[in-house]
């Protein structure tokens, strides 16, 4: 398997919001953690809006190998951590601004709750 991981509100606190683009807070609580039992079964990727060298260099810090650059829709490296702002094809996606999608009525209803 494959997983997913928003870095900004999953992993970095994010307390507040984009700010002037720094990394400034501490890992969420158990972000680490979670991490590396993911890594040992799984093959893991961050996601980001940020550049990918900036988020690398602070999970770096934080005790992570880390690449950047990849080709291809697929990763499958198991104990490397890619960060890329790159959608890439991954068995779940765990992110804190998800909505999840079922159908398309459920969907508009939890984006556009004042339709009608």
């Amino acid at each position: 398997m494959t997983i997913a991981v928003d870095f900004d509100g999953v992993i970095h606190t994010y307390s507040r919001g984009w700010c002037d683009g720094s990394i400034y807070d501490p890992p969420m609580p158990g972000a680490l953690a979670g991490l590396r039992a993911l890594m040992a079964q799984d093959s893991v990727f961050i996601h980001t809006t940020r550049e990918p060298a900036q988020v690398a260099r602070w999970m770096s810090l934080h005790g992570f190998i880390c690449r950047t650059e990849h080709d291809g829709p697929f990763w499958n490296q198991r104990g490397q951590l890619l960060v890329t702002n790159r959608k890439l094809a991954a068995t779940a996606y765990l992110d804190d601004r998800a909505v999840r999608f079922t159908d398309w009525n459920r969907a508009l209803a939890k984006l556009l709750p004042d339709r009608g």
